[in-house]
């Protein structure tokens, strides 16, 4: 008697005293006792809450309950303990959550079945991370195949412990057996060295890898130009993923660098369409102004030529034959228009009708006369599509920086002299402060 005495007491004290979820169950399935942590962790605030109650009785997730019940009446029939068996417990705010539990058979003097004993941890934070680490680790068994290679770091140890390399078309990584050789391989290999890439692999320590995941930061991400193992030069995406080994504690980085050319193909489209006047397919307004800003302050010491080119008479191409007819003839204008200038030149719709064109490193005035003649030339062609409308073209030129050193100052000028064109009879190209005109008929 004194001996079971003792023993509930040492049990009734381990119930108070343990931060273990601990519970007790009678053959019918039905709560005996429990530790506070297994109160709270049913949502009860006493003991008394679920003292012979079953586990429909004091959980509000009924599948979670009846997953329990099963459970235990499984290992009953079985007649087998249970050891460290992981299972989701009741969620935390939503979040999922995890135990580890021990589940005891108990018998009475006859070996009769009378009850369980379960002992449950909660393990979320380690199982959730042992799953992280399991899923990155299948990356190094299975390399995706839009992805050159994969290599795990051992951050403390500072020594590669895996990597897997796989060639896409001709091209792959550097085989790299030393953290230091794979930064050095990186940086001789990145085109930019400009770029957050080649910074990246620059401070790439012990020191710099535990500083960006002490403040927070489990995923970097990184694109960039990257010359291959076949002297091809293509677009790659690094992944750098911090984990920690659940086993050794250790820092540990997932590195992977991934084929993005497509991506990077299409990103270009969209660049290019969002700096497009849609209809003529030659720069909108605000992409020829700011090209025109750029190259005047890059490119101050050198002369350039802007021309500021209208359309005469066309409202009454509207007018006549419809706004279908007059976006057909802009359309085909700005194609002749940019066919006049060279790649590295600025051609854009500013206007309804009117187009801007800057011609850079123009070695003199001659130049820039005969690529105004060549101008006139190209609108008269366009035009003799349309004889019953009196269509022409009149031309405003500034040059840089004598008529203005910046776009508003050469712009004003150049729009002076079309002006001037327009006035004085049309048809015909005027310098920015000529004073005789250069007329060319149609």
């Amino acid at each position: 008697m004194e001996r079971n005495y003792v023993m509930n007491a040492a049990f009734r004290a381990m119930l108070k005293g343990t931060k273990d979820m601990v519970f007790v169950k009678d053959a019918n399935l039905t709560y005996v006792t429990a530790s506070m942590p297994f109160v709270k962790m049913v949502g009860k605030e006493r003991v008394e809450e679920i003292i012979g109650r079953t586990d429909l009785e004091i959980f509000d997730d009924e599948n979670l309950a009846r997953r329990y019940i099963a459970d235990d009446k499984k290992l009953m029939d079985g007649g087998e303990n249970l050891i460290e068996y992981i299972e989701p417990i009741t969620e935390d705010h939503g979040k999922a959550r995890y135990g580890s539990t021990s589940k005891y058979i108990l018998r009475d003097e006859n070996d009769k079945i009378i009850g369980l004993l379960g002992i449950t941890r909660d393990v979320t934070r380690d199982y959730l991370a042992r799953q992280r680490y399991q899923q990155e680790l299948k990356f190094l068994f299975e390399v995706p195949k839009d992805t050159y290679a994969i290599s795990y770091i051992d951050v403390d140890d500072w020594r590669i412990i895996g990597q897997r390399r796989q060639l896409i078309q001709t091209g792959t990584m550097q085989s790299c057996y030393t953290v230091e050789r794979l930064c050095e391989a990186a940086l001789e290999s990145i085109i930019d060295r400009r770029c957050e890439a080649a910074a990246f692999y620059r401070k790439f320590s012990v020191e710099n890898l535990k500083d960006i995941y002490a403040s927070g930061r489990s995923n970097l991400s990184l694109k960039y130009q990257r010359r291959l193992s076949d002297g091809s030069v293509h677009w790659v995406k690094n992944d750098i993923r911090f984990m920690v080994d659940v086993d050794s504690g250790h820092l540990c980085v997932m590195l992977s660098a991934k084929n993005i050319d497509a991506q990077k193909a299409e990103e270009q489209k969209l660049v290019v369409a969002a700096k497009m006047d849609k209809m003529t397919m030659v720069l909108n307004r605000e992409t020829t102004m700011e090209n025109i800003q750029q190259v005047l302050k890059e490119e101050a010491d050198k002369s350039h030529v802007l021309f500021m080119l209208d359309v005469d008479n066309f409202k009454s191409l509207n007018d006549t034959l419809g706004h279908q007819a007059g976006d057909e003839f802009l359309i085909r204008l700005a194609g002749e228009i940019r066919k006049n200038f060279r790649e590295s030149d600025i051609v854009g719709r500013v206007g309804g009708d009117e187009f801007f064109a800057l011609m850079k490193n123009v070695p003199g005035i001659s130049e820039t006369t005969r690529k105004a003649q060549e101008l006139m030339s190209t609108i008269q062609k366009v035009c003799t599509n349309y004889p019953e409308i009196k269509l022409s073209g009149s031309i405003g030129i500034g040059i840089y920086p004598e008529n203005g050193k910046t776009l508003g100052e050469l712009y004003a000028q150049a729009d002076a002299a079309l002006y001037q064109a327009k006035r004085s009879g049309k048809n015909q190209f005027i310098f920015a402060s000529q004073k005789n005109n250069t007329t060319i008929g149609v």
